[in-house]
């Protein structure tokens, strides 16, 4: 089945964003599609050569009608709420869906559970679907990871440590999109999940190191056991404030969250530090307003 027509759902996030910009750039037709409309998005969209289209994930006879004009599909939206979708795509249509790779690191944790169960209803509506368990995403603004580590090494003298011998491998958003797309055009027999991660794993201890390098600051990184710390973040995020680290974040900072070895795993190309150089530029840019 040829794809030349992909609807891409959270076209106004930087991953949908950036997933529509690698379509058009193979001459894929797209219509992108957003459930938020933000100032110069649509404009920024038509510069692409995208179609574009306001959509919320409940309405159900819109996505059909989006769906109906479309070959495939890639949801940017996390798999727990956009698993519905799939049981509008039609027969052998191709989808492309986010999961996390926690699901296998953290499986007796209540959001991962859902998230595994949502899995398995996509696969089972869209046997054609394909899932994607991105370890920890980064490089833009407000990824929600690392862009606050590195705004906090600015603002603060310390930065505190948890879990400093966990492996991490963060995957470069751009690289994540780039994957979806290669996945999205897989023969058939392909396997239906894959675990995406960066490169190389990295420890905590030197994760953070790379990200003051990013920041060009000097934080006195402070190593505090989990535990200690999981009280004091959980007060803060009563209060309203935001962290770098959440306290659900913190219960599995000892762990390691490298890809376990299944499912298979698809690796991107971006080293951290030249993403972490990338991401505190973009930073700069979005305080600059640029």
């Amino acid at each position: 089945m040829s794809i030349d027509r992909v609807l891409v759902v959270g076209a106004g996030s930087a991953l949908g964003y950036e997933i529509v910009r690698i379509l058009r750039a193979k001459g894929v037709g797209v219509k992108a599609a957003y459930r938020t409309k933000r100032q110069g998005l649509k404009e920024r969209l038509d510069a692409l050569g995208a179609g574009s289209a306001q959509l919320d994930l409940k309405d159900r006879a819109g996505l059909d009608n989006l769906l109906q004009d479309s070959d495939a599909a890639i949801f940017t939206p996390i798999l727990t709420i956009a698993q519905n979708a799939a049981r509008a795509l039609r027969d052998h249509q191709r989808a492309i869906f986010f999961s996390s790779n926690n699901v296998a690191v953290d499986p007796e944790a209540e959001v991962y559970a859902r998230l595994r169960a949502a899995e398995g209803a996509v696969l089972k509506a869209a046997p054609a679907a394909r899932i994607l368990r991105p370890t920890m995403i980064y490089g833009y603004p407000g990824d929600g990871n690392l862009s606050r580590l590195i705004q906090m090494m600015r603002r603060s003298p310390v930065a505190f440590l948890a879990g400093g011998d966990a492996l991490q491998q963060p995957v470069y958003y751009r690289d994540l999109a780039e994957i979806a797309v290669n996945v999205l055009f897989e023969p058939p027999e392909a396997p239906p999940i894959r675990a995406v991660a960066g490169p190389a794993p990295v420890s905590m201890r030197a994760l953070y190191k790379a990200a003051a390098n990013a920041a060009r600051a000097r934080p006195l990184v402070i190593p505090v056991p989990a535990a200690a710390l999981a009280p004091a973040v959980r007060l803060v995020e009563r209060a309203g404030l935001n962290l770098p680290l959440h306290a659900a974040q913190l219960a599995r900072a000892g762990r390691d969250k490298t890809p376990a070895s299944a499912p298979p795993i698809l690796l991107g190309p971006t080293a951290l530090e030249e993403g972490l150089k990338a991401l505190a530029a973009a930073l700069d840019g979005d305080r600059r307003g640029a």
